[in-house]
């Protein structure tokens, strides 16, 4: 195994995708706005809070309420409706005409006013801080017989006038069969298919909610459901087919057991469950998007607790692919993975590090060609996703280093065993490399990029490349390429926010992997190769 820091046909593959990545960046800024460059331009304007703070002026101008509200803020996406757009080539337009007033991503600021038992959710447009629409949670025993149903619509319609609506242009639809509110549509306010519709709620005489928002046709939402159906199946073969490999692990573990030292791979599964679970915490917001209503005390605990006992699942569905990959390539010969007792281990992180920038370097060139290709011919979009923004993240800068988690359970479980496992059933290198490599694309599907089969062709693409590399080089090389990219990629979600802080942190978790590789081979020559052997 190479043991150079620097490989001479990997260096021309990461100059192959410095190339790629470059052509498709001039190619992307030549033409119409690519979906990536349209994400990046939806970063907010004002921070989260100068949103609660704009949330609280209107919730006392609107309400009278005293004092500050307590207040949480998080970013929310209207995902189906950007789907649309996107779908049937309207984005542009909609962006020129009515995203500043009816904005696609925006803060939701959930405001609770102590001793009333009253909250508040208030939307507030992130690029120019007004507030686009609101609701209101009223408690139960403050509930009062209401008014009849004309002076409900009056006081309606009274509302409308008042935040600045034409009620000539607008034309009483229905009463909405989930909330009882009043839904006005417009008549000029149209794009496609859909046609502005405003949701308006009153109770006690007074308005307790008042929202805009744009239609979806249904041949859309038909369409949607299909895909997200289909990504939710293609992610339960994964699933399936991931829980057989484990269970061969186990087998295996179970059948080399006296040639298995225990204590290897402990520390890796350490680093995972450690890593995964302090992104769970780090992820509360983004929870609280997927619920209706506060998530906080029992129904917080409760979700957190059930979500890192899936984690040491995870933990131990990987230390047992680690165990049994090791040993199914030591009883083939091979040291696919050196232990930190081996004299030459320093080294070899040294030059699994360099080798894995190398070739993240040209896995980034050929991913960016897979998505500008995808885009290009096959009209491939993708949506902002409020449950994995970086927005919606108690502590942003904690968020790449699950490039660490994702790099050592995948590359462990789809590389390190599943090459071994497929080579010993199917007996043919190729197949062995890539059905472990489509079984993990699979699981890449429930990311909101749509047509969802296309994500499973790339993933699939890139599978096979870290899957030759591993072969070639070994498991600590493709850790290190793969933690490097998702460093890369997730530092640049950071530097993509605009603030100081973010960006410097960015920056730093590009150069992580190479300070990691520094730090455990100095450590390594100070320690193993002096007799201290630990």
């Amino acid at each position: 195994m190479a043991t150079l820091l620097f490989n001479r046909r990997l260096l021309m593959l990461a100059l192959a995708g410095i190339l790629l990545y470059t052509a498709v960046a001039l190619l992307s800024q030549s033409g119409e706005t690519t979906e990536t460059e349209r994400q990046a331009a939806d970063v907010p304007s004002i921070s989260k809070r100068e949103a609660a703070d704009a949330a609280a002026a209107f919730l006392k101008s609107e309400y009278g309420i005293s004092g500050k509200p307590e207040t949480f803020v998080a970013y929310q996406s209207r995902k189906t409706f950007s789907g649309y757009l996107q779908k049937a080539d309207l984005y542009d337009d909609y962006e020129k005409k009515w995203i500043a007033e009816f904005p696609l991503d925006f803060f939701e600021v959930e405001a609770y006013v102590p001793g009333s038992g009253e909250r508040y959710y208030v939307e507030v447009n992130f690029t120019n801080g007004h507030v686009t629409a609101w609701s209101k949670d009223i408690p139960k025993a403050a509930k009062r017989a209401d008014v009849d149903t004309a002076d409900r619509k009056k006081l309606a319609e009274q509302a409308l006038a008042k935040h600045g609506y034409d009620l000539n242009d607008l034309r009483y639809l229905k009463q909405s069969p989930e909330d009882g509110s009043y839904i006005f549509e417009s008549g000029t306010k149209t794009i496609g298919e859909s046609k502005l519709q405003v949701h308006v709620a009153v109770q006690n005489r007074e308005v307790v909610r008042l929202a805009p928002q744009f239609s979806v046709p249904e041949s859309y939402e038909t369409w949607q459901d299909e895909q997200d159906e289909s990504a939710s199946l293609m992610t339960r073969i994964s699933l399936t087919f991931t829980l057989l490999m484990v269970l061969f692990a186990v087998y295996a573990v179970v059948k080399y057991r006296k040639y298995i030292t225990f204590h290897h791979g402990l520390l890796l599964t350490v680093i995972f469950s450690t890593v995964y679970i302090t992104n769970n915490i780090n992820m509360y917001p983004a929870f609280k998007t997927g619920y209706g209503d506060r998530l906080d005390g029992w129904e917080a605990v409760t979700s957190l607790f059930f979500m890192n006992f899936i984690v040491f699942l995870m933990a131990a569905a990987l230390y047992v692919s680690l165990l049994a990959g090791r040993e199914m390539w030591q009883s083939r010969g091979w040291n696919a993975w050196l232990h930190w007792t081996e004299p030459s281990f320093g080294r070899e992180v040294l030059g699994g590090m360099g080798r894995g920038y190398l070739l993240c370097l040209f896995i980034l060139g050929v991913q960016q060609m897979l998505f500008f290709i995808a885009e290009k011919k096959f009209h491939v979009w993708a949506v902002n996703d409020p449950s994995d923004s970086v927005y919606n993240m108690l502590a942003p800068g904690l968020f790449p280093l699950m490039a660490w988690a994702a790099a050592i359970s995948e590359e462990a479980t789809y590389r390190l065993f599943g090459i071994a496992m497929f080579q010993r059933i199917v007996k043919n290198r190729f197949l062995a490399v890539l059905i472990p490599s489509m079984i993990w694309a699979l699981s890449h599907t429930q990311y909101p990029i749509y047509p969802v089969y296309t994500r499973f062709v790339e993933v699939t693409i890139i599978g096979l490349i870290f899957g030759y590399a591993f072969l070639r080089f070994g498991f600590i090389t493709v850790v290190f390429a793969h933690a490097s990219m998702d460093s890369i990629l997730m530092g640049l979600s950071l530097i993509d926010t605009g603030t100081a802080a973010d960006i410097a942190t960015g920056l730093f978790y590009i150069f992580v992997p190479g300070i990691v590789a520094y730090l455990i081979a100095w450590y390594h020559r100070s320690k193993v190769l002096k007799g201290a052997l630990i």
